[in-house]
């Protein structure tokens, strides 16, 4: 497998047969009271990436009016479907990937403004950033399928009224189901 097709795979991860089973775990453990933020050990990335991921996924969602990434163990999901759901080459892609955003990001005065030109470059098709798109996606997707973000975070109607059939969707606009998340941006 070529270094492209290896990249252009990664957006497949979701297809995995293990992803669902993983997605399950996660949004059960979500659930647990009394789980805290040092109760994973990881199993895909060192602890001191870790860590910086942690930290990325509160930049990319902070707290708002509901939890952050982090609060909602978005971080633990990105350990679980890496360690699991990529085969050797996607997941040597993230570890390269990490190698060099880790020490940019710890030796980065203003890390909001990092993490935004490594995004920029990422979503401009720049090869070398392809990792951080796969990592902000599955960010989103741990994100908005935990309780937090299906309730508080997404337009969420317990009781809904009358079926609306055609909405005015801008850019800014929420998604109204579980599965018109919007996952990749």
């Amino acid at each position: 497998m070529t270094r492209r097709e290896a990249i252009e795979s990664l957006g497949l991860v979701s297809t995995h047969v293990l992803f669902p089973s993983v997605l399950l775990g996660f949004v059960s453990g979500c659930q647990d009271p009394n789980k805290t933020i040092d109760d994973h050990a990881p199993a895909f990335f060192n602890p001191e990436e870790f860590e910086i991921i942690r930290q990325i996924v509160d930049i990319i969602l902070p707290s708002t009016k509901s939890k952050s990434a982090s609060e909602v163990f978005t971080h633990h999901f990105l350990d679980e479907v890496f360690s699991k759901c990529m085969d050797v080459e996607q997941q040597a892609l993230i570890r390269d990937g990490m190698a060099t955003l880790v020490p940019a990001f710890l030796s980065s005065d203003d890390q909001n403004s990092l993490l935004e030109e490594v995004d920029q470059k990422a979503y401009g098709n720049d090869e070398a950033y392809a990792y951080f798109r796969v990592i902000k996606q599955y960010t989103l997707v741990g994100f908005f399928t935990s309780q937090e973000g299906m309730t508080r975070a997404s337009n969420f109607v317990k009781f809904p009224g009358d079926y609306k059939g055609e909405i005015i969707s801008e850019k800014q606009t929420l998604s109204y189901g579980k599965t018109n998340l919007r996952y990749y941006l």
